[in-house]
């Protein structure tokens, strides 16, 4: 048996433009989850360690730091690698199955398409901060950016939502366009009604169930 059968625990990642409704399709996966007996953990990016949290003050809340794509890229990936070593890692071994808001599809999309960060180095990045991890799914939300508009209207912008309107149009279609291409990715329309996009999520991810090693 190899490490990759050896290990119990389930690595789920929900993605997608701001606004597109992750965090609440996070927890309403980790209550079904719960409901199935299944130990998880909600986790979210960048974040998850007490460097990680740092590090998203820096990149979403201080609004007034002007920070490069590159640097950005970097400091994300810093966040990453410590997630997923102290974090993420520890938990599968465990059994844990592992939910995490965003991963390394976001760096490509911000950064890269949107930021115009060269998307291969991105990827050399991601590679080597995840040391080779990957998702046994990878759920893109995606919906109209108006839609997006819409949700986000309620609540403060953070340093990526204040870029503007053509840099979450870039974003959108990044998500979409590099989604659809595969990648390891499952694509779903965001735009339905929260019970609708559930169903969707739950229906990719109960046949894992009867997969755990």
């Amino acid at each position: 048996m190899n490490a990759k059968r050896r290990r119990s625990g389930r690595f789920l990642v929900v993605d997608g433009p701001d606004g597109v409704g992750k965090s609440t399709q996070v927890q309403l996966l980790v209550e079904q989850l719960d409901q199935r007996k299944v130990h998880t953990l909600s986790l979210r990016e960048p974040g998850g360690t007490t460097a990680g949290e740092i590090i998203r003050s820096l990149l979403l809340e201080k609004r007034q730091e002007r920070l490069t794509a590159v640097a950005e890229s970097f400091l994300f990936q810093a966040a990453r690698a410590q997630l997923v070593e102290e974090v993420i890692r520890p938990a599968l071994k465990r059994g844990t199955w592992v939910v995490c808001d965003r991963f390394t599809l976001s760096t490509l999309v911000y950064q890269g398409a949107a930021g115009k960060v060269n998307a291969q180095a991105i990827e050399r990045m991601s590679e080597i901060a995840t040391g080779g991890l990957r998702p046994d799914l990878y759920v893109v939300l995606w919906a109209d950016p108006r839609v997006c508009v819409g949700r986000r209207r309620d609540r403060e912008a953070d340093r990526m939502e204040s870029k503007g309107a053509k840099f979450l149009r870039d974003v959108s279609a990044a998500y979409k366009r590099l989604a659809s291409r595969g990648r390891g990715c499952k694509l779903i329309d965001a735009g339905a009604p929260i019970e609708e996009v559930r169903a969707r999520i739950w229906k990719l991810v109960e046949p894992l169930l009867g997969k755990q090693a």
